[in-house]
C-alpha cells in the first residue's frame, strides 16, 4: 500500500514500512527495542529517531544493513556518524543536530536553484547532502518522534520532495554530459566515465518523476525494475557497458541524456576553481595550482585569485570556454556548475 498525496506524488505508507523493516528484524533476530535504544549514543535525548536506507526502500538485501537517522538538540554537533555490531547486525546511526537539518530542509525550497551566484562547489556539496538526508528521513520509518518533529517529519513528505529530487538528478546529468563533452578531445576514457554517470544520473531523473524517489543512485536499476521501465533498464545496461570504444559510447551516451533529460537550455555552464587550487601571476601568465603538487600555464593575467568563489567563466549549456581555459577542466583545477544566469554575469 502507499499514500498519494495532491499531485501524485506516492510515499510508502506506514503499514509497508513495518513490514520492509520487521521482516529485516526477523531475519535477524533483532528486535526494534534494540534498534531504539541505539539513537541514544549520549549526544542528547533523540528529538528523531528514523529507521531508514535501502531496506525501508525496498530494495534492501541479506547483505543490506540498516540506516538509523537520529536528530539531537545539541548546538555542538556537527555530522557524527556511528557503526554499531553489538547485536550481529551493522546499524549505521547518524546522529546529526537537529536545527542544522531543518535549516538545511527549508533551504531546498527557499529560492529558485540553481543560481550562478550561489552555485559553488562546497553549496552544491551542502545541498546534495540536504537533499539526501531530507530523502532518507521522508522515506523512512519513525521510531521515537518527540513533538514538534513528528509534525515536520510528515511534512517532509510532500510533492516538493519529489520535485526537488527530479530537478536535483536532471541538472546533474546535464551537469555530468557537459563535462563529458569537455573532456572527450583529451581524455576520452574519462569522458566515457562522466557520460555513463550523466545517464545515471537522467534515468533518476526520470524515476523520480515516476515516483521512486529514493535518492541513492545506484539502486537506480531497482528503481527502474519496480517501475517496469524496460526502456529505461536497456539505456542503463549500455551505459554500464565497458566503453571498447570511448568515442562512439560518449556519443550514445550523450544521446541517451538528452532523451531523458531533455535540453540542458537555458542552463549556463560555470566555472570557478576547484578547492586546493591557488594562482601565481608571472610576467604575461599565471601558474595555477592543485595543493601545491601539480601546476599549469595559462597565457593571461585576469584570472581571480586562486582563494575564492570568483566565476572563471560562463557560457550556454553546450558550449565551450576559451582554449586556454579549456585545459583548466581537463586537469582538474576548476569545477563545473550548471545555473541559471544572474543578470550581472555576462553570458
Amino acid at each position: 500500500m502507499e499514500t498519494t498525496s495532491p499531485g501524485a506524488v506516492a510515499f510508502p505508507d506506514p503499514g509497508t514500512l513495518e513490514e520492509r523493516l520487521g521482516a529485516f528484524l526477523e531475519q535477524r533476530a533483532l528486535s526494534r527495542d534494540a534498534v531504539c535504544k541505539e539513537a541514544d549514543q549520549g549526544m542528547g535525548t533523540p528529538a528523531l529517531a528514523v529507521a531508514a536506507g535501502s531496506v525501508l526502500a525496498g530494495f534492501g538485501n541479506h547483505r543490506s544493513d540498516l540506516d538509523l537517522l537520529v536528530l539531537v538538540e545539541n548546538d555542538k554537533l556537527t555530522r557524527f556518524p556511528i557503526q554499531s555490531h553489538e547485536h550481529g547486525t551493522l546499524i549505521d546511526v547518524s546522529i546529526r543536530r537537529a536545527s542544522a537539518v531543518r535549516a538545511g530542509t527549508a533551504e531546498l525550497t527557499a529560492e529558485p536553484w540553481p543560481r550562478c551566484a550561489t552555485v559553488t562547489e562546497a553549496a552544491w556539496n551542502h545541498r546534495r547532502r540536504a537533499l539526501n538526508t531530507a530523502n532518507r528521513l521522508a522515506l523512512g520509518l519513525p521510531l521515537l518522534a518527540s513533538p514538534p518533529w513528528d509534525d515536520w517529519h510528515a511534512r517532509l513528505r510532500r510533492p516538493w520532495l519529489a520535485e526537488v529530487v527530479e530537478q536535483w538528478w536532471t541538472v546533474e546529468a546535464h551537469r555530468l554530459a557537459q563535462a563529458a563533452r569537455w573532456l572527450l578531445g583529451a581524455r576520452p576514457a574519462t569522458a566515457a566515465v562522466r557520460a555513463r554517470e550523466a545517464v545515471v544520473a537522467a534515468l533518476n531523473a526520470r524515476a523520480a518523476a515516476a515516483g521512486e524517489l529514493y535518492f541513492a543512485a545506484k539502486w537506480v536499476c531497482e528503481k527502474l525494475k519496480a517501475l517496469g521501465d524496460a526502456e529505461g533498464l536497456a539505456l542503463l545496461r549500455d551505459a554500464l557497458a565497458p566503453p571498447l570504444a570511448p568515442r562512439e559510447h560518449v556519443r550514445r551516451c550523450l544521446t541517451a541524456v538528452e532523451r531523458v533529460a531533455g535540453d540542458a537550455a537555458p542552463l549556463h555552464a560555470v566555472l570557478r576553481w576547484s578547492t586546493g587550487t591557488g594562482t601565481t601571476v608571472l610576467d604575461d601568465r599565471t601558474v595555477v595550482d592543485r595543493w601545491q603538487l601539480r601546476a599549469l600555464e595559462v597565457a593571461r593575467r585576469d584570472l581571480p585569485p586562486g582563494d575564492g568563489d570568483a566565476v572563471i567563466w560562463s557560457g550556454p549549456a553546450g558550449s565551450s570556454p576559451p582554449d586556454d581555459l579549456l585545459p583548466l577542466f581537463v586537469h582538474n583545477m576548476v569545477w563545473l556548475g550548471l545555473a541559471h544566469p544572474d543578470p550581472e554575469v555576462p553570458a
